[in-house]
């Protein structure tokens, strides 16, 4: 009884990752061929470095920016492409250090995030303050309170009319 051949998982990885429009990979390793031009989907600084040890800009509007961000990329600036999304792995050892601890300081910040998201969910910091009072109330109970709501804000603008009466005539407010 003969067992049938083993399929070589190398070489399937390497047809699954190769897509039907690209030539096929170059055996022999003569490849000379530049690697896919990126500059289009990450674009370039034109300092003529590569598109690795190029760095993000720092945005127009840095006053909208999050505090924690803005002084995190004063420190560590962030690479316009990382050297496993262009392929070049010839990168500096330096240049790969800085490139790894970015991904993950950043991988680190969505899950911080993310679990402080789930822990302010359960213990119910996303709801308003009385949202059990909302839940619990019935049609009548929402139609009661809207009245009374109508009631107060009618009152308010009065207050506030006779304020500013007040304050054309000379009257002080508290006198009202």
């Amino acid at each position: 009884m003969t067992t049938p051949p083993k399929p070589d998982h190398a070489a399937m990885t390497e047809v699954e990752l190769s897509s039907s429009s690209s030539p096929p990979p170059d055996v022999d390793g003569d490849d000379t061929s530049p690697g896919p031009d990126l500059t289009e989907e990450f674009g370039d600084d034109g300092s003529g470095n590569p598109l690795e040890e190029q760095v993000l800009p720092m945005p127009d509007d840095v006053e909208d920016m999050d505090p924690l961000e803005y002084s995190v990329r004063k420190v560590l600036p962030i690479p316009r492409a990382y050297f496993w999304q262009t392929g070049n792995t010839e990168v500096s050892l330096r240049t790969k250090v800085w490139h790894r601890t970015v991904a993950t300081l950043g991988t680190l910040l969505r899950a911080a995030e993310f679990a402080g998201e789930v822990v302010a969910h359960v213990f119910g910091l996303n709801e308003s303050r009385y949202q059990y009072v909302m839940d619990s109330m019935d049609k009548e109970d929402w139609e009661r309170a809207r009245k009374v709501n109508e009631e107060r804000e009618r009152e308010w603008a009065e207050l506030r009319a006779e304020r500013e009466v007040g304050k054309e005539i000379g009257v002080d407010s508290t006198a009202l």
